[in-house]
């Protein structure tokens, strides 16, 4: 079986990168011939399979004549008997991969192909947009609410770009997705052959008991530092609690809304240590070092990794009700509260300081992060590709 897999990156770090670290080498051991073809590659080498780099149109470009050429060319001498593209956002890639392949499968991991936005959020008052994207919707959203460039003819000339796009995502043989949220929104937006697969972990992601620490330790939060994902509403909710019982914040990650974040919490008095960038093995470390990981994501979360790597080391989760959230963050394991409630979050942070309530849920959070193991997942998509 020849897999040729188109994505964004080759890297070391990132939710898809990480995803795509784990699937490759497992289907290579099963006997595909995998080739990854990618608009930049940082580490060759880092999924493990051949990799090259064909550089193609960013999401507010035109769609590239030369990389679709090109990848025509790679796709004909290498004959791929299934196609499957990650994050692919040059609508004329995604065709000429749909043109091409025996079989042609889009993995949606994110709102780009049906939103100008990318994230679903009106920027102007922050609310979840849970709209149809079309021109006439979008368009009167970039008055009312800034969507996109604003009233202004080069936000048409996006949702054009993103409309294509989407014409090639409901064009695939089948879509899949990590979230069930994920996938009500490609239906809303026309694609028909949708199957949502939980994301798998990394066989050493996973602790063989929770590991030692106390209620009382620090509060972590990872990921890509940037206002959707609530950093400053995480600081906010903090300084809600008494100082004798506030924990440290660990925020592991950087991104533009650091600084922001860092000198909110100045203002408010909560403790942060910034940890920076960190690779699988120093996420796992940090996550172990902490009492619970908090996941406050004000954008319509895709589905929300943390979360499930701080089940698998043993940890429970704190987070807002958004996107894909409530679907994995099961009760006694964690909890979820609505979005933006900063009183309700700190109050589960605090409720998490009780140290049988704290132990219960590590041990349900761990028995919880079962469900994301590597094996059934590699089955399903192995299932998916050879249905050809």
């Amino acid at each position: 079986m020849k897999l040729l897999v188109l994505c964004e990156r080759v890297d070391a770090e990132g939710g898809t990168e990480t995803y795509l670290r784990a699937l490759l080498p497992a289907l290579r051991a099963r006997g595909y011939d995998v080739l990854v073809v990618a608009r930049s590659v940082g580490t060759s080498g880092a999924y493990g399979v051949p990799d090259l780099q064909l550089p193609w149109s960013d999401e507010h470009d035109p769609p590239s004549a030369e990389a679709r050429e090109r990848l025509e060319a790679v796709a004909t001498s290498f004959a791929p008997d299934v196609i499957a593209a990650h994050n692919v956002m040059d609508a004329g890639v995604v065709q000429a991969a749909r043109d091409f392949g025996r079989r042609f499968v889009y993995h949606l991991h994110d709102h780009r192909p049906f939103c100008p936005n990318g994230d679903r959020l009106y920027p102007r008052n922050e609310s979840i947009c849970t709209l149809r994207m079309g021109t006439t919707t979008c368009g009167w959203h970039s008055l009312a609410d800034g969507c996109a460039y604003g009233p202004r003819p080069r936000t048409f000339g996006l949702i054009a770009l993103r409309e294509a796009l989407a014409a090639g995502v409901r064009a695939a043989d089948v879509v899949v997705t990590f979230s069930e949220f994920v996938a009500c929104l490609a239906r809303d937006n026309g694609a028909t052959r949708i199957i949502a697969i939980a994301p798998p972990l990394a066989d050493d992601a996973f602790a063989q008991t929770p590991s030692p620490g106390t209620a009382s330790g620090a509060v972590l939060f990872a990921g890509r530092i940037v206002p959707s994902k609530g950093g400053r509403s995480l600081v906010r909710a903090l300084s809600r609690i008494a100082s004798d019982r506030r924990p440290v914040l660990n925020v592991a990650g950087s991104g533009p809304d650091l600084q922001a974040l860092l000198a909110l919490a100045a203002t408010l008095g909560v403790g942060v240590i910034a940890l920076g960038r960190l690779d699988a093995r120093h996420l796992r470390n940090a996550i172990d070092a902490s009492a619970l990981v908090a996941v406050p994501s004000l954008w319509a979360e895709p589905f929300g990794l943390a979360g499930i790597e701080a089940f698998a080391r043993g940890r429970p989760v704190v987070g807002y009700d958004s996107g894909a959230i409530g679907e994995w963050l099961v009760p006694d394991a964690g909890a979820v509260v609505p979005r933006g409630d900063e009183k309700a979050l700190a109050a589960a942070i605090v409720r998490y300081g009780d140290t049988n309530i704290w132990a219960r849920a590590c041990a349900r959070a761990l028995a919880a992060s079962q469900g994301y193991r590597l094996q059934p997942h590699v089955d399903a998509i192995d299932a998916l590709y050879r249905a050809a």
